[in-house]
């Protein structure tokens, strides 16, 4: 399976009179992009440009996404949802850098999360860096919740679509093959990674072509599928513990694996995998995803992920338990510390292990205080009382958790943030 990426990068987006490139400057006709996305789902949408360093609060931020289009595949960008379902991964797509199509939730939501793109944002969250297409639908009178988040979620993605489009007749500013090998590489350890994804009800949960991972087995994908749309993030009301599709576009252990493939790796795959809040569950999917690793990929190292709060905590030790004990597979955890307000490593695990012995911190509990913005985008925060995990000061400056801030602490390795115990 090989993948061409074609990069462009965008360094400025403003509204036009049609929408285009010209340069790196990305223009959008402003009513034809509000009118694509109309629904019957939505009473209002409207579009905004949001420009990095600007002092712009964007309140209850749903998926953020990266603008792409498969090239002579174009019914099967985003799979499953709004594409044809057919296996991709392979062949060419487009794929916009500097920019995000981001949603705006107008509903309430129970763990919600915000952007702000000031400096000190900026210092917390690589979203404050791009520039943001937003997308801000109001519900039509007596929508269902449910109804109204399908609707934003299948917008994002088409309005993500139509972006890169505009890119389609164009030069790439780069192009990045992403092809594994494995015929001359038996002398290097063989790598995998276990990607616990978070779904535990509709719209808490991750779409894999186009299908919730609610129920789902644990099965394995090709690198190159996530990184071309295949995986969808769809949490809603746990925001702030899971990360957007934007970044499983991007996942950081799948490029970082792929830089290292065939020079002191060999990348074997990854498998993807529920964590459960039934405890059967847990103890299935632990048993079946790590037999696939076993058995299928042959791994001898693995790197395992999770989402979510505390709990799924209790599926990476079940994993790293059968790995190392049964099959003798070297295992790292990546793992964000927020349960404990101290900071005391000893309060940020709630499974033990004997074997749980090489852990990466993704960041721990910091707060940050923005600044009161000139212009707020959204109308919806939280179903808690005041701003959640936040304190909103009489002058509009809010003095916050880092996760609030979209992918500040991104559990799977998207961050700027880890910590160090010595």
């Amino acid at each position: 399976m090989r993948l061409e990426r074609l990069y462009f990068d965008i360094n400025g987006v403003e509204f036009g009179d049609k929408s285009s490139i010209c340069g790196r400057t990305l223009i959008l006709n402003k009513h034809e992009l509000e009118s694509l996305l109309a629904s019957r789902e939505f009473e209002l949408v409207e579009i905004d440009i949001v420009r990095p360093g600007s002092n712009v609060r964007i309140l209850n931020v749903g998926d953020v996404v990266q603008p792409m289009l498969r090239l002579g595949s174009e019914d099967t960008t985003f799979p499953g949802l709004l594409g044809n379902i057919q296996t991709v991964g392979n062949g060419r797509s487009i794929t916009l850098r500097g920019v995000a199509v981001t949603e705006v939730v107008e509903m309430t939501v129970d763990i919600p999360c915000l952007l702000q793109m000031t400096e000190n944002a900026s210092d917390v969250t690589e979203f404050a860096d791009m520039w943001h297409i937003t997308l801000d639908a109001f519900p039509a009178q007596g929508v269902l919740k449910h109804d109204y988040l399908k609707a934003v979620h299948l917008a994002s993605k088409r309005l993500a679509k139509y972006v890169a489009s505009l890119a389609a007749e164009l030069e790439p500013c780069e192009i990045k093959v992403f092809e594994l090998e494995h015929g001359a590489l038996s002398n290097l350890p063989r790598v995998a990674y276990l990607a616990n994804l978070f779904c535990h009800r509709p719209f808490t949960d991750s779409l894999v072509y186009g299908a919730s991972m609610m129920e789902s087995l644990p099965t394995i994908l090709h690198p190159n599928e996530i990184l071309d749309g295949a995986l969808l993030g769809r949490d809603y009301d746990n925001a702030m513990n899971a990360d957007p599709t934007y970044v499983w576009q991007n996942n950081p252990i799948i490029l970082e694996l792929y830089s290292r493939h065939g020079i002191d790796l060999n990348f074997v795959g990854v498998v993807v995998n529920n964590v459960h809040h039934e405890l059967s569950w847990k103890e299935r999917n632990a048993m079946i995803s790590t037999s696939l690793l076993n058995n299928n990929l042959r791994a001898e190292a693995v790197i395992i992920t999770k989402e979510g709060g505390g709990h799924p905590q209790v599926d990476v030790g079940l994993q790293v338990d059968i790995l190392e004990k049964e099959y003798g597979i070297k295992t790292v955890a990546v793992l964000v510390e927020m349960l404990s307000h101290s900071n005391d490593s000893y309060g940020q695990l709630i499974f033990k292990s004997d074997y749980a012995d090489a852990i990466v911190s993704t960041g721990c509990t910091e707060t940050v205080t923005l600044p009161p913005p000139s212009k707020e985008i959204g109308t919806a925060w939280s179903s808690r009382e005041g701003m959640g995990e936040g304190t909103l000061g009489e002058a509009g400056e809010l003095t916050t958790n880092y996760r609030m801030l979209r992918s500040s602490q991104s559990q799977l390795g998207w961050t700027r943030f880890g910590s160090q115990k010595f």
